[in-house]
């Protein structure tokens, strides 16, 4: 390959493989994977790199040397918070509001089951939460001043205790921090080993228990997003990566390792969130707005929706539906069906796969490491939707006997069943949970998904994605021409994005303070670009407000003119026009007619726009004929044989009808009857439902 070439790479580390993707400057696309090592992340993350440079056919170091551009999408701290592993956090607090994280909402989680309201975790031991005599009111008045002897104490009694990382969240300080940076000060100056979260520098904003859980939780995952990004920058750039590595962000946008050591916590979901970019980025090319996007790997399912080419954000995010944050991310419903989920049954005998899973290690019991439990996966071997010959590119020999066995022990022997009856009864629980979730995020909430194409990605779900948009009644679905490692790939359709919020509060009348925090939010963020090397020509600002009725507990974020002459006027429209935009988000008749509308804070986004490799479409070839590599007998939803056709050798343009098994080196493609394949341009495979239905008879 000429020496002239240049690469930029996507990396999404997830919970069973590392999937990398690479785009050249010539237009050219190489993706490859190899399993995640939990222990160590950065082991496989090397691994799957050295998989993809012989792909592109060079040495490692060279593609290194010749990247412009690196992406990291990681689960890191999504696990450190699922998992409940991370730092030994102390916490500092006002006097009087010790027990703010005990207490929490009252409401724990959103059931409705009272017999499910449990307690949330405590990441903050109560020993570890340590109060001081300050007071600041709602207007940002010092009624009663911290000490420095006080504010010693405080932090002594934590060191003393043995925390490695401390969280100060005192109260109204996002009107006067002055407090909080006193505590900060002492910190950083005698002691810099601790990390260190301040509420008024990572989330100005009112609501005490969000801003707090956010701040904790920024000191929890911290230490390990530090080792993380500091050991993944050390081995890249000793194998020649000569350009700063960047992370995902949860909302989309990506952020420079030093910012993501400040601010960890913003890479919660960062994985998915790339999946979603790369869709609308792929769907826009295509021409379609509205879609939802679908992606299944080896531990979930995740799906969201995407509107008018805009992804929906989740505000004031509930983790794990246990700990309520001040965090905004895009909107990603996962469910625990993966192709390492793992099927059981349950106490009336009726299978149910998830959330278990296998992982990485052991794996699927037919990848032959030691796994011992069915999982979805072994499933798909079983009803002959997998073939070791084309797995993984030949890579990896699957133990189909294994898992047949396994089938049949677990699932088959205590209802009486085959392992073949079994595995098609697993297939088809998958098919119905992923189906459920879509309608969770389509019927639940207002939308028909009949006008809704699915763009469906991840390597276990060309095997689902046509019976579930089937059952959903969705009659388009897309799938990647890098389904396997789209998260990958969508890393690398997202720009630069910092974004800041803060409480400005308003109701009428002067509005100097609200337009004061616009500006001094706008400053800031342009000045973090402009430090990463932005030029002011490829830096765009986007000026938001959250209003609400007043009463209310949700806000509505609707966009404020970025002007210098920005002034009450252009409040009191916005304010005016407020019940009209609710009704259009939530039906006609939901405005509060005659209620008062109250800005409650601002939120600044800046943006650096990068410059993008765009791949070349392929002309249609003509006189097309397509020619299956041989026959397999499969066993869904019954048995029958079913031509099998090699993805690489589909020449742009080619179609196949259904049945049919379509197999890529990295996945494979299920077509049921009815259902017509192309492959565009581009080499993505364009799926049509000649037959639709809503009644899910595909996934019997």
């Amino acid at each position: 390959m000429h020496s002239s070439v240049t690469f930029q790479i996507g990396c999404d580390i997830g919970g069973t493989f590392t999937d990398v993707a690479a785009l050249s400057s010539t237009g050219l696309s190489y993706a490859d994977k190899a399993d995640t090592t939990h222990d160590d992340l950065a082991a496989g993350l090397l691994a799957a790199l050295e998989n993809l440079a012989n792909r592109i056919g060079m040495p490692l170091p060279e593609v290194l040397g010749a990247t412009t551009r690196f992406v990291n999408g990681t689960t890191v701290v999504t696990n450190s918070v699922a998992e409940l592993r991370g730092a030994t956090v102390g916490l500092i607090t006002t006097q009087g509001f010790g027990d703010n994280l005990l207490i929490a909402r009252s409401a724990r989680n959103a059931h409705r089951d009272h017999h499910k309201q449990l307690s949330i975790p405590q990441i903050v031991a109560r020993e570890h939460v340590v109060e001081v005599t300050e007071r600041v009111d709602r207007k940002g008045r010092v009624i009663v001043a911290l000490s420095e002897a006080e504010a010693r104490r405080a932090i002594g009694t934590l060191v003393g205790a043995g925390v490695d990382s401390i969280a100060v969240s005192l109260l109204w300080s996002f009107a006067n921090p002055a407090h909080e940076e006193l505590l900060a000060s002492i910190v950083e100056a005698e002691y810099p080993e601790l990390f260190l979260s301040v509420s008024s520098r990572l989330h100005p904003v009112i609501r005490e228990y969000e801003r707090t859980m956010t701040t904790v939780l920024n000191s929890f995952t911290g230490i390990r997003v530090a080792e993380y990004t500091s050991r993944i920058e050390h081995e890249l750039a000793a194998r020649g990566l000569r350009v700063p590595v960047a992370f995902m962000q949860g909302f989309g946008g990506t952020l420079s390792a030093a910012e993501a050591r400040q601010r960890p916590i913003t890479l919660i979901d960062s994985g998915p969130a790339g999946g979603v970019m790369g869709a609308r980025a792929l769907a826009t090319r295509l021409g379609l707005s509205d879609i939802v996007t679908a992606d299944m790997g080896g531990t979930s399912f995740d799906v969201s929706v995407v509107r008018d080419a805009t992804p929906q954000v989740t505000r004031r995010v509930m983790l794990g539906e246990r700990f309520l944050t001040a965090l905004s991310k895009i909107d990603v419903m996962p469910i625990g069906t993966g192709g390492g989920s793992i099927a059981w049954l349950d106490a009336r005998g009726v299978p149910q796969v998830g959330p278990r899973s296998a992982g990485a290690e052991p794996g699927p019991i037919c990848y032959g490491k030691g796994g011992t439990r069915p999982t979805v996966t072994d499933a798909s071997a079983v009803l002959g939707l997998l073939d070791s010959k084309s797995f993984l590119d030949g890579r990896r020999a699957l133990d189909v006997d294994g898992a047949r066995e396994a089938l049949a022990r677990e699932i088959g022997e205590p209802l009486g069943i085959d392992a073949v009856r079994a595995a098609a009864d697993v297939h088809r629980m998958v098919i119905a949970d992923m189906g459920n979730a879509v309608r969770a995020v389509t019927v639940e909430r207002g939308h028909d998904p009949r006008r809704f194409a699915m763009v469906a990605f991840g390597g276990a779900l060309g095997l689902f994605a046509a019976d579930i948009a089937r059952a959903v009644g969705i009659g388009k679905v897309v799938i990647p021409a890098d389904a396997a490692v789209f998260s990958a790939r969508g890393l690398l359709a997202s720009d630069d994005v910092r974004t800041r919020a803060r409480s400005a509060m308003w109701q009428g009348g002067d509005a100097g303070a609200v337009v004061r925090a616009l500006r001094e939010l706008d400053d800031e963020l342009v000045a973090a670009l402009r430090a990463a090397g932005y030029p002011d020509d490829r830096i765009e600002v986007r000026w938001e407000g959250e209003f609400k009725f007043a009463g209310q507990q949700w806000e509505l974020r609707l966009p404020i003119p970025r002007r210098d002459d920005l002034g009450e006027a252009d409040l009191a429209a916005i304010q005016a026009g407020f019940p009209t935009r609710y009704e259009e988000e939530y039906g006609t008749g939901t405005a509060w007619v005659g209620s008062p509308v109250v800005l409650m804070s601002v939120r600044v986004t800046a943006t650096g726009r990068l410059e993008t490799i765009e791949t070349v479409p392929a002309e249609p070839e003509t006189g097309i004929q397509v020619t299956p590599i041989g026959r397999r007998r499969i066993h869904r939803p019954t048995g029958q044989e079913v031509d099998v056709h090699d993805a690489l050798r589909l020449p742009t343009g080619a179609r196949v009808s259904g049945p049919a098994l379509i197999e890529h080196p990295l996945t494979t493609i299920q077509l049921p009857a009815g259902w017509d394949l192309r492959v565009d341009g581009w080499r993505n495979y364009l799926l049509t439902d000649t037959q639709p239905t809503t009644t899910g008879e595909s996934a019997a």
